[in-house]
């Protein structure tokens, strides 16, 4: 949800004697940062990112007292706390300068250099601050740890003697309610009867923080236990504090909490990040899930955890390590960014020296900029300021953004709404050739060409590829320039209009006009400021705002098509404060910190901007969570079933829409509340039970039921009419690294016939379907069945550390994935084979589907035939039974059979039936291109003979229908198969006719050793055979053969070896093949002797091509022009060249793969060793002249 953008900034260090800083941290709105270093304090300020006040302590005042060790804010910034290395702790007062601000900018007398652009201009007030020493304190009770903010009256101190002291900003410590760890009973949870205190000597906190809405404190102690410090109330009291160990915890190095989903995160040794969370049933503290670099992401070790910091709504935390490196992670441990994967350059060995080092760290501002105290070995240290972009959906997630894809910066937004991504494409791909497809209700639907969906499959991918760019929308400089940073950022449903908040006001954008509307009144712009959401609501933009001129909160709702000004505004006030906003049709979800959600109707009373909003329920969520703790509030159309006909009367009919002429139509059920409280899934459904007077519904609220937990973000298709697929009445979820989740509703068959035939609840017609994503998702595109979402990528401009540009720049990437593979195969999983064709049906027009009917038969294929243990219940056959069903069935197979190894290929035939069957059934469909597939399958499965009867049948089909293009390939497919080949079959796939009775034998060779290095491991890449299949069929030889040996698969070598044997490959290439075999064979016999079994069953390809260097030597010699001299020749003699007639030169056959069976089995020792293979050269009769000019090749 956060992704780094642009290049890190390096900021200068104040100072001559360039110190060491060790440690950074902001202030309580994130707009001030103090960095601090052995003497020094300063106080810098966000943006612009500039130095706003210098303390430097007096070298009496650091013999006396000691050097800097830490620093602290109070809450409302006016006082800042240092601890020394002695024991004392320093008091300033941070006072700011009413009559003046620092920076003030000034134009030149000469006009020319004048500033004429609002850009130019700084409105950004930056206060002139003054720090004043206010007391210094001893503390007597050892060195100082660590300290905390606990309060706006009280600071906690930790010491090397297990206490936690609490002192007030004045000065004075809090006696009565200071800590120590030794009287401090610990458990494993609260509900067991026997606690027991720390009796270990010289233990003592480390690292702590403080949440109130966790109720407690998470500590590390110096010996690597981690704990969680809670007591009945917020004070505090001594005799009332216990301890929670969190379990499984030695190597704790440093901790934080996350208050909105309450979480403790806890840095360990191992450079593993473990996240807990706190059971409500039994007050202990239970593992939510591991932030560990995985070996794609990183394959060595970055040491312990340095520093742990969460962003300011809890929707991500950035992790550093001692030895270098930083991580940003999303709420529930899925990784947004690592610099250990970014491009550092070849020479850059980041286990050795990690040029990214950072010791201290904090987020900024609504988490726009994350800075960092770089190490540079122990001299020296800089301040690095990295920005980001982030999902609207951190602080504003509501439905109406969920429909388009775009990410909002500090002070700009970067979007992407070209969401419907199949609107010139939307077709589906059928094979013309093949039979019409029938549906259910007797329409034949009228398939397109083959060719045809090719190429629109084609113009999708490449219209695809052009959708990827973002469109950068900078906010106007005269509205950011007083109220950055950007906060809100709303899109409406058509993607046409972009509406903004920042610190105070609001902005809207229109794409067709391309500019931007302000408030024409300032003073209207900053009388409020928006505090609980922004969305669309037809023409309306609707805010939860905070009015700072009459000091109440407000919901305000300002037309699209007026000016920005408050007399156009609906304004209404309401109770509480609003924390999130969410709407459903004309049903405004309002939530506020009185914990009700209110929902309203709303009604456009006239065409001027009168807007009506009618409270419909007021539902009270207080037992569920802390107000601060709900991340969304949402209405979800979750029930298709109509409830009972209810007559309306004549006089309600909607002013919002037209009323429909059957007044007696069935109505639909209540929407369902959805809440998402600290990552758990809640549903409160809503039930009508009555009607008021004016025949108004009153509805009442069933027990609150959990869904899921550790959920970060939730998608539904909001509104929409009967014709909704169930993939678009699907709740959709992402839990983070525990992947995506989907409420998918089952339909019965007979539900259009008898829908209140069921007496169950609609969840029991539902099922929760887990699956897998590559990619983070922040968006559902749920007609083209595709997520969107987005990666972080990097680019090196500098190698030298030195350089301010040593570290790349940061590019974000739209990113996308198709899901329905997945979802079909949970579902048939499950023997849910109806509802998986009911899905797959209703996407059959995407142009992707066959690509996913690929993908659905690929994964299995790839994990049944490569698993090392017996599959009790194989997955295969149904998912081929399944795919059968839909016209592209043919082509699935094929397709899916070229991008995996061939040691494969017997488990898929012997499910999907003989290639041979499938390729005769593909030229009686007309199916050439498919059939052509097939045709390269059979040629590495039957013999020479077999394939040329194929292609030649083929051919004769292509010139029967005019494929001129299909027909030149199966010329030279034809020219390419030896005449003088060998009848005798190859290692054919064995295949039963009936894919339901696959029997895999089990039976165990003597040499199968042996053979496993003729047909190469199951366990192969299906990536690196497909390259080698690609650059086999391109006669990239020697690419090839890397390849192979590198496979150790000795069918591949001779494929390559007889892939020599073609024209196009040089006569240089093959001595290189043979040169690189001979270096192969003498580095197995002295330095791996391991691969000498694989290179014994390869020995006799080298002098397979020494025979091919033999002939085609002869060759050239038998065509090289002579040269007359007046040695060799008479000037007088006929010049006329004559017909040589020697005999004719032709390529050895091509060897068979028994042959090569023959030799790996053979034992080691030296007379089985291979004789070179002689060739043996017939003689032809003499060509005659018409031969030798007809243009043929010999062979």
């Amino acid at each position: 949800m956060y992704f780094p953008i642009g290049w890190p900034k390096v900021l200068k260090n104040l100072g001559a004697d360039n110190q060491i800083i060790k440690q950074i941290v902001s202030n309580r709105d994130k707009i001030l940062f103090a960095s601090l270093s052995d003497e020094c304090l300063s106080v810098w300020y966000c943006k612009p990112t500039v130095p706003i006040v210098y303390h430097k302590r007096s070298a009496e005042s650091l013999q006396r007292l000691g050097v800097n060790v830490g620093v602290e804010w109070k809450p409302d910034s006016s006082m800042i706390c240092i601890s020394t290395s002695e024991g004392h702790l320093i008091l300033y007062n941070v006072e700011g300068l009413s009559e003046q601000t620092a920076y003030q900018q000034y134009d030149p007398p000469t006009a020319s250099l004048r500033r004429d652009s609002a850009e130019l201009f700084v409105k950004e007030v930056i206060p002139s601050l003054k720090i004043t020493l206010f007391k210094e304190v001893l503390v007597w009770d050892g060195h100082i740890t660590r300290m905390c903010c606990i309060s706006g009256t009280e600071i906690l101190v930790c010491t090397t003697r297990a206490h936690l002291l609490r002192y007030r900003w004045d000065g004075s410590q809090n006696r009565d309610y200071c800590l120590d760890l030794g009287r401090i009973p610990f458990s494993i949870n609260q509900q067991v009867s026997k606690a027991e205190p720390i009796l270990e000597d010289n233990t003592h906190v480390n690292d702590i923080e403080y949440s109130p809405l966790v109720c407690g404190f998470g500590i590390t102690l110096n010996d690597g236990r981690a704990a969680y410090l809670t007591a009945p109330n917020l004070k505090f009291d001594p005799n009332a504090v216990q301890g929670i160990w969190a379990p499984g915890i030695d190597d704790a190095t440093c901790t934080r909490v996350n208050h909105k989903f309450r979480l403790i995160a806890i840095g360990r040794k191992n450079s593993q990040v473990d996240v807990f969370t706190i059971d409500e049933a039994t007050g202990g503290l239970e593992l939510s899930h591991t932030m560990v670099l995985s070996s794609k992401d990183f394959p060595g070790d970055p040491g312990p955890v340095k520093c742990i910091r969460w962003t300011g709504d809890g929707r991500a935390v950035a992790a550093s390590w001692e030895r270098g490196g930083v991580s940003v992670w999303s709420t529930f441990g899925a990784l947004l960014v690592c610099s250990l994967a970014w491009d550092h350059g070849l020479h850059q060995d980041l286990a050795a020296h990690n040029p990214l080092v950072v010791s201290s760290m904090e987020w900024a501002t609504e988490g726009y900029q994350l800075w960092m105290v770089k190490v540079e070995g122990d001299t020296s240290s800089n301040i690095i300021q990295l920005d980001f972009v982030k999902s609207p959906l951190s602080v504003n997630p509501c439905m109406s953004n969920q429909r388009h894809l775009y990410l909002q910066a500090d002070d700009k937004l970067y979007v992407n709404l070209e969401d419907n991504l199949t609107k010139r494409t939307k077709t589906s791909i059928i094979d013309a050739t093949s039979d019409a497809y029938q549906s259910e209700n007797g329409v034949q639907e009228q398939p397109n060409s083959e060719y045809d969906s090719s190429a629109k499959y084609r113009e999708f991918i490449d219209d695809n590829e052009c959708r990827k760019q973002w469109i950068v929308l900078p906010l106007p400089a005269t509205y950011i320039a007083t109220n950055w940073p950007l906060r809100y950022s709303a899109v409406d449903e058509a993607g046409a209009h972009v509406c903004v908040a920042g610190r105070a006001g609001l902005a809207h954008y229109s794409r067709a006009a391309r500019r931007w509307k302000l408030f024409g009144n300032e003073a209207h712009e900053r009388d409020f400021a928006v505090t609980g959401g922004m969305l669309w609501w037809r023409d309306y933009i609707v805010v939860g705002c905070y009015s700072i001129l009459d000091g109440h909160d407000e919901i305000r709702f300002y037309p699209r098509d007026a000016k920005l000004d408050n007399k156009y505004a609906k304004i209404v006030r309401v109770q509480s404060q609003v924390f999130v906003l969410d709407i459903l049709d004309d049903q405004l979800v309002v939530f506020g910190a009185d914990a009700l959600v209110t929902i309203y109707e709303l009604t456009c009373i006239d065409n001027v901007g009168n807007v009506e909003m009618r409270c419909v329920q007021a539902v009270d969520v207080s037992a569920l969570s802390h107000p601060a703790c709900v991340v969304s509030a949402s209405l979800c159309r979750l029930r298709d079933a109509p409830a009972r006909p209810r007559a309306a009367a004549p006089s309600s009919a909607s002013a919002s829409a037209p009323a429909p002429p059957d007044t007696t139509q069935p109505q639909r059920h209540p929407d369902s509340l959805v809440i998402n409280a600290s990552g758990k899934l809640m549903m409160v459904q809503r039930e009508e039970y009555d009607v008021d007077e004016d025949n108004n519904p009153a509805y009442s609220c069933l027990p609150a039921t959990v869904l899921a937990s550790c959920v970060e973000s939730v998608w539904s298709s909001g509104s929409g009419g009967s014709s909704q697929t169930q993939l678009s009445r699907a709740l959709w979820l992402w839990c983070g690294s525990l992947g995506a989740r989907v409420w998918l509703p089952l339909l019965p068959r007979d539900a259009t016939r008898h829908p209140d035939s069921s007496r169950h609840t609609f969840m029991a017609k539902r099922i929760m379907l887990p699956f897998h994503l590559n990619i983070y998702p922040l968006t559902i595109l749920f007609d083209d069945a595709i997520l969107l979402g987005a990666e972080n990528d990097t680019t090196l401009y500098a190698s030298d550390s030195s350089s301010v540009f040593s570290l790349p720049f940061c590019v974000v990437n739209r990113t996308s994935q198709v899901y329905l593979h997945q979802i079909l195969r949970q579902l048939l999983r499950r023997n849910l084979g109806y509802h998986a064709w009911e899905i797959a049906r209703s996407c059959s027009e995407l142009p992707y589907f066959p690509h996913s009917l690929e993908l659905l038969l690929h994964e299995v294929l790839e994990e049944e035939a490569t698993s090392k243990e017996p599959i009790p219940d194989a997955q295969l056959p149904s998912i081929i039974e399944f795919v059968h069903e839909f016209p592209v069935y043919l082509q699935t197979v094929v397709q899916c059979a070229r991008k995996t190894e061939i040691a494969l290929w017997a488990y898929l035939f012997s499910a999907a039936g003989k290639p041979k069957e499938l390729f005769q059934e593909c030229l009686q469909r007309k199916m050439l291109d498919t059939a052509a597939s097939y045709l390269i399958i059979l040629q590495n499965l039957e013999s020479s003979t077999v394939s040329r009867q194929l292609a030649t049948q083929l051919l004769d089909t292509a010139l029967q229908q005019e494929r001129w293009d299909l027909a030149r390939d199966l010329v030279r497919f034809l020219r390419a198969i030896d005449p003088n080949d060998v009848d005798s079959p190859r290692n054919s796939v064995n295949v039963q006719a009936k894919y339901g009775q696959i029997v895999q034998s089990q039976t165990v060779s003597p040499n199968a050793e042996d053979l496993s290095v003729i047909l190469g491991s199951m366990q192969l890449s299906g990536g690196r055979g497909y390259l080698l299949q690609l650059m086999t069929e391109a006669s990239c030889v020697e690419w090839a053969l890397v390849l192979a040996v590198a496979l150790r698969d000795a069918l591949a070598v001779l494929r390559t070896t007889n892939a020599a044997r073609a024209h196009d490959v040089s006569l240089d290439a093959v001595r290189r093949l043979r040169r690189a075999l001979r270096d192969l064979a003498a580095w197995a016999d002295h330095e791996c002797i391991g691969y000498k079994p694989f290179m014994m069953a390869i020995s006799n390809q080298i002098p397979f091509l020494t025979s091919i260097i033999n002939t085609r030597e002869r060759r050239i010699s038998i065509n090289r022009p002579r040269v007359r001299t007046p040695s060799t020749g008479s000037l007088t003699q006929d010049s006329k060249p004559r017909t040589q007639a020697p005999s004719e030169a032709k390529l050895p056959p091509p060897q068979k793969a028994q042959e090569v069976s023959k030799q790996s089995v053979r034992k080691e020792s030296p007379s089985s060793l291979p004789e070179p293979a002689k060739s043996p050269v017939a003689p032809s009769p003499t060509p005659t002249r018409d031969d030798a000019t007809s243009g043929c090749a010999i062979m």
